[in-house]
């Protein structure tokens, strides 16, 4: 009973926490920037919760940095492709010290502002180093939240990673994330493009046959997690119901991925609706949850073919230095 009085309140806890920066942000008159608070909050939030404040504050300045340079290059391809690949390869960079996976919210977000910046309703774009005020506000307001929640909650040991391993992956990374922002921003993809990268980042890992097993998984996961949006959206179909939906789901995401006896698809399926409802609504749910699962299914495609060129010279690598996996 006590154990789960205490995930419920953490579950509600972090809800809030949630909805307080896009809350202030419609306050201010800055409507146009509300809805993309949200994830930077959960990229901090995340961090702080399972790691230490040092990487959260790292999420936080990553977020903040991301999102402006983000802004400041929509629309063109090749500089969206950059700038998404040095976020992804900093990200990957932290797999030295075991923190790649507690950051990986930060690329994602990235991503998002890159495929669909915030614009007013006069489709004028948001001012980059206003939203990567903004993006810094609510970033360290998830760093706070999540180190009060967390202050009790045991935390798993880092599991660093040696150089070779951890080149490979970043540079690796950085590579498909750059391809999969440039094809989405040249195409014009929208949120699908957002949801392209981050199914690269969630699907490729340090080890191959990790990328392997996430494939299948994130595919039915994702299945189901598209079904379970289009349902929510049927029986809520109001923005305030369904944000408040997307942020209870990226909330019980947060804390079924704290738990190892949970399987990554289970994972998905709730990470998946979060993300549907949290990063917009449209007047056609259909066809952009249609779309979603295609943009899901291109970015798993990418990094399979990338794990499947990569096998040999993982498995050799592996052997070399000794290593059961590859």
């Amino acid at each position: 009973m006590k154990k789960s009085t205490g995930i419920g309140v953490t579950l509600v806890g972090m809800t809030v926490a949630m909805a307080v920066p896009p809350i202030i942000a419609n306050a201010l008159g800055q409507s146009a920037i509300a809805g993309a608070l949200i994830l930077p909050v959960m990229a901090s939030l995340l961090p702080a919760l399972l790691a230490d404040v040092r990487t959260a504050l790292f999420a936080a300045g990553g977020v903040a940095v991301g999102s402006t340079l983000a802004a400041t290059v929509a629309g063109d391809p090749l500089l969206a492709a950059l700038v998404m690949a040095a976020t992804a390869l900093l990200v990957g960079l932290a797999c030295r010290w075991g923190h790649s996976k507690n950051l990986v919210l930060v690329p994602i977000t990235v991503g998002f502002v890159i495929c669909v910046p915030p614009a007013t309703a006069a489709d004028v774009p948001v001012q980059p180093l206003l939203l990567g005020a903004a993006s810094l506000a609510a970033a360290l307001w998830g760093t706070a939240v999540g180190s009060f929640i967390g202050r009790k909650m045991p935390k798993a040991p880092p599991q660093p990673e040696i150089w070779p391993r951890v080149w490979a992956y970043a540079i690796v990374l950085a590579i498909l994330t750059g391809i999969a922002a440039g094809i989405s921003v040249a195409t014009d993809w929208g949120h699908a493009g957002g949801w392209f990268i981050l199914t690269v980042v969630l699907v490729f890992q340090p080890y191959i046959q990790d990328s392997f097993r996430r494939t299948g998984q994130r595919a039915v996961g994702t299945v189901i997690g598209v079904i379970s949006a289009y349902v929510i959206h049927l029986l809520l179909p109001w923005s305030t119901a369904e944000i408040i939906a997307g942020a209870a789901l990226m909330v019980a995401a947060v804390i079924v991925a704290m738990n190892p006896k949970y399987p990554y698809w289970f994972f998905t399926a709730l990470l998946t609706p979060a993300i549907v409802l949290l990063a917009g609504s449209s007047s056609d749910f259909t066809e952009v949850d249609i779309s979603r699962l295609l943009a899901t299914l291109a970015g798993a495609g990418l990094a399979l073919a990338a794990a499947l060129l990569l096998a040999p010279l993982y498995r050799a690598g592996a052997k070399k230095h000794g290593h059961a996996r590859y």
